[in-house]
């Protein structure tokens, strides 16, 4: 969808008239049915009228094109600006500019990534170049008018007009950007006149509407260059190899669907339970290498932010495979989607789906779940009712069950049982829940998979971290201040009796359960859920206990420290939920683990009741 497209001619009026910020606002309402905020609208007065002095200034026909906020489809990304037209040759161009207001950057870790101030502090994000690059790359790659129409030339650059450049040393110029800034060129202030004249170059001829409807109208489809890249990514790698009933459920879902293409008016919903370490993910990525090999338009959805980042680096390394990337998005990126838009989603850790995406907007009798069943003519869901760990979750198989009866959707069900995580210990995992009261039945610890309960966490520390490259794990029992104290982060997890004390995991880290810094750092349960290590320590804070009178475990409301997922108390001579939600997340956390898991309980009766089960 583009908010704006319209001559060169006109929208040099419209910035003359003072008019481009309440054209865009209008047109934003009209189309997306959104309200423009302040922050934005100032953003377009600050750098349109800087784009029209380069576009006045480059000397090109009154019929060129100007396209603003493109939004990429099944995103929430918009491109600022595009310009369309003809060279002196006669060949079809556009070309793809990243506006910023940024006055000064540095350099940081990672491939393309820099330091800037957005949103009201210092953070993480793209580099410029890359950025225009990766939306070049997705046009190219999704949009079938482009990658059909091979006579239209994109090209892509990025301008920061308010930014004066360091001659001598300027971050965003330095050497280990080169493969961003050799694609995508990025001009910084008293670079204008070197815009100009690339402009020139590529539309000084106009005639640029058929170019802009090219852009504006294509049809929305992977193209065979990118379904062949990920075929390649997934099937040569032996980690996503389908194994017994996995290979039932895969090939069950993949016939359902092409039972689908002939049943033109009816929707399927394909429930897929299975408990951690099932190969639920395994599944689901090798689905959509088939899905997109049928020629289908295929997403795969996770809610976990954290387990979304890991899945792509599974998938694409430490490559820049920025159009694989754009296959996986959030649960809450299909509010506006029109109906049946995909003809598949895959939604991956279903449990965590929500009535409404952060900071979006609601709409009446629509949560995320309605919303992926609408979408598309397929929809897969891969849940675990037992992962439920916050009053927010709302993705049981009963609801996704009652969402898809509402829009008159066939529902299947396939059920996963083998274990391939806890080192293919069902034997644990039964155990497990026979410890935490999710089964009655009696289970004895047997089997390879390396469980022990350790006396202080300093010892966790060392037989986790030091000697087996884990991560540190924790219930959320410790308040978590976001805020950096002098740089660092604060030391919330603590335990005083054993003078310890370790932050929470940085939240500007998603791939923390991976990067070398973040040994030494406690996850959470909503970074963690969904990903797998090799072992894992535990940390059980005072949220969870063990009564010995009664021979139960206890749940303690006050020590648990989530409030946004902390469900209301309960009335009197109702069972409290959270009772669940806690027992939930230590099922979640202690099954992390492929190898081992060693846990540190803050509740000495705990301790003491989980050695006895241990032991008999």
């Amino acid at each position: 969808m583009i908010v704006y497209n319209e001559k060169s001619s006109d929208f040099i009026d419209h910035i003359y008239e003072n008019k481009i910020g309440y054209v865009l606002k209008e047109n934003v309402y009209k189309k997306m049915n959104k309200v423009v905020s302040e922050g934005e609208f100032r953003s377009w007065e600050n750098s349109l009228p800087e784009m029209a002095k380069v576009v006045r200034d480059s000397d090109i026909e009154k019929d060129t094109h100007i396209l603003l906020e493109y939004k990429l489809p099944s995103t929430e990304k918009r491109i600022d600006f595009i310009i369309a037209g003809r060279d002196k040759k006669g060949k079809k161009n556009a070309m793809i500019i990243e506006l910023k207001q940024w006055q000064k950057a540095d350099m940081a870790e990672g491939s393309g990534i820099v330091r800037t101030f957005l949103g009201g502090r210092e953070r993480e994000t793209v580099h410029p170049s890359y950025q225009a690059t990766s939306y070049k790359r997705f046009l190219m790659n999704f949009n079938e008018s482009l990658y059909t129409d091979l006579s239209i030339q994109l090209n892509s650059c990025a301008y920061l007009h308010n930014y004066i450049a360091n001659r001598s040393n300027e971050p965003l110029l330095n050497p280990k950007y080169n493969e961003f800034i050799g694609d995508s060129p990025i001009y910084f202030q008293f670079g204008d006149r070197e815009l100009a004249k690339k402009i020139n170059h590529l539309v000084s001829e106009g005639n640029g509407a058929e170019i802009a409807e090219a852009i504006e109208h294509g049809r929305i489809r992977p193209s065979k260059k990118l379904v062949e890249t990920v075929g390649s990514l997934i099937e040569g790698n032996e980690e996503f190899v389908l194994l017994d009933e996995q290979k039932v459920a895969y090939e069950k879902v993949r016939s359902i669907y092409n039972q689908a293409q002939t049943k033109t008016d009816q929707k399927q919903v394909i429930i897929i339970k299975g408990g951690p370490g099932t190969g639920k993910s395994v599944i689901g990525l090798n689905l959509i290498s088939a899905f997109l090999k049928s020629d289908a338009y295929v997403e795969y959805i996770t809610p976990n932010q954290a387990f979304r980042e890991i899945l792509r680096k599974k998938v694409v390394g430490n490559s820049n495979h920025m159009e694989v990337r754009n296959l996986f998005k959030g649960s809450a990126s299909y509010v506006d989607t029109p109906e049946e838009y995909f003809e598949v989603l895959i939604c991956d850790e279903a449990h965590r789906l929500k009535e409404q995406g952060h900071m979006k907007k609601k709409i009446p009798g629509e949560n995320q779940a309605t919303q992926i069943i609408r979408s598309s003519k397929v929809s897969v869901f891969f849940v675990d009712d037992q992962q439920v760990i916050s009053k927010k979750d709302i993705g049981t198989v009963k609801l996704i069950e009652e969402e898809a009866e509402k829009q008159g959707a066939e529902i299947h069900t396939v059920e996963l049982e083998s274990q391939y995580r806890c080192s293919g210990s069902g034997n644990y995992i039964q155990w497990l829940d026979s410890l935490l009261g999710f089964s009655d039945e009696h289970v004895e610890l047997e089997g390879d998979f390396d469980f022990n309960i350790v006396p202080d966490p300093h010892q966790l520390i060392e037989e986790i971290v030091d000697k087996r490259n884990g991560r540190l794990l924790a219930g959320y029992a410790w308040q978590w201040n976001k805020k950096p104290v002098n740089g660092e982060l604060p030391k919330d997890v603590v335990i005083e009796e054993h003078d310890f004390e370790l932050p929470w995991n940085d939240p500007n880290r998603i791939d923390w359960a991976i990067h070398p810094d973040c040994a030494n750092q406690v996850g959470c349960i909503h970074t963690v859920q969904g990903l797998e290590m090799d072992y894992v320590g535990v940390i059980i804070g005072k949220d969870l206990g063990y009564d010995p009178e009664t021979d139960s475990l206890v749940v303690r409301r006050d020590e648990f420290r989530d409030r946004g997922a902390r469900p209301a108390k309960p009335k009197k001579g109702q069972s409290d939920p959270l009772y669940d939600l806690v027992r939930n997340t230590y099922r979640t956390l202690m099954t992390r683990g492929m190898k081992g898991c060693y846990v540190y309980c803050c509740d000495e009766d705990l301790a003491a009741y989980i050695k006895k089960r241990m032991e008999n």
